[in-house]
């Protein structure tokens, strides 16, 4: 869920409520990596941007996050801080935080939000779309060059 900043109804954010379920399974590795890879994508739509075929984590980060993207982008840069371990390092590595309110907090920006609020904005069909290669994501597939 995703506050709504405005009074009106709250905002259901699968991702949230995945990574939620996760992390009281204790897939903490997995629910940062899902996490990481549908905030990219929803802030590719929320904010219309266009990622190279081979793009790294650290170009998206410096490159494509902009001022006017808010809070948007002190978040995503913190949201990396967990996934970067989790995805290169071990166990050992990993520097566990607050991921569910991470995710709440990246989702309560108005352009976040609104994807997921019914009757703003059209979203994508990507129910039709297939995963990325060797992956059975439920949160649907990788953007072009994600590694």
């Amino acid at each position: 869920m995703a506050g709504n900043g405005g009074g009106g109804p709250t905002v259901t954010v699968p991702v949230i409520s995945a990574s939620e379920e996760k992390v009281a399974r204790g897939q903490y590795p997995a629910a940062v990596a899902d996490a990481y890879h549908r905030v990219v994508l929803d802030l590719q739509r929320a904010y219309g941007l266009t990622l190279p075929a081979q793009w790294t984590h650290r170009q998206f980060l410096t490159e494509y996050l902009r001022e006017d993207m808010g809070q948007v982008t002190v978040l995503v840069e913190r949201l990396y801080r967990l996934y970067e371990p989790v995805r290169y390092g071990t166990s050992s590595d990993w520097t566990p935080g607050d991921l569910v309110g991470l995710l709440r907090a990246i989702y309560a920006e108005p352009a976040m939000r609104d994807l997921y609020r019914p009757g703003v904005r059209s979203l994508p069909d990507e129910r039709h779309r297939p995963p990325a290669v060797g992956t059975d994501d439920p949160l649907g597939p990788r953007p072009p060059g994600f590694r």
